[in-house]
C-alpha cells in the first residue's frame, strides 16, 4: 500500500482573511488530489488473474497443517481477496471483475 503524505494546511498567521481563504481553498483541492491518485493506487486490483476452484473453506494454519490444508487455506485467502476486489479471476482492468 502506498503511503499518503497530505500537505501542510495554510498558516493563517500574517494573511488577510479573503488570502487564508484562497490559500485554503488551494490546499483542499491538493489534498483531494492526492487522496484520490493515493486511492486509484492502493485500491486497484493486483495485475494478475488469480482463480481458486474446488477446494474446502479454510481459515486456520496451524503448526501441524498439511500440504493439502495450506492449499485449501490460501484458496480460501484467495477467494475472500477475490470478493473483497483485490484481485480479480480475469486479467482484464476494466473496472469489472
Amino acid at each position: 500500500m502506498r503511503r499518503v503524505v497530505l500537505p501542510n494546511p495554510p498558516d493563517p498567521s500574517g494573511m488577510s482573511v479573503a488570502d487564508w481563504q484562497r490559500a485554503a481553498m488551494r490546499w483542499m483541492g491538493q489534498a483531494k488530489s492526492v487522496l484520490e491518485n493515493a486511492s486509484r493506487v492502493n485500491d486497484a486490483p493486483l495485475g494478475q488473474a488469480f482463480l481458486a476452484t474446488n477446494f474446502s473453506t479454510s481459515s486456520v494454519v496451524t503448526g501441524t497443517t498439511t500440504g493439502t490444508d495450506l492449499s485449501n487455506f490460501v484458496a480460501t485467502f484467495i477467494a475472500a481477496m477475490t470478493a473483497r476486489g483485490q484481485v480479480s479471476p480475469t486479467i482484464s482492468r476494466s473496472g469489472t471483475t
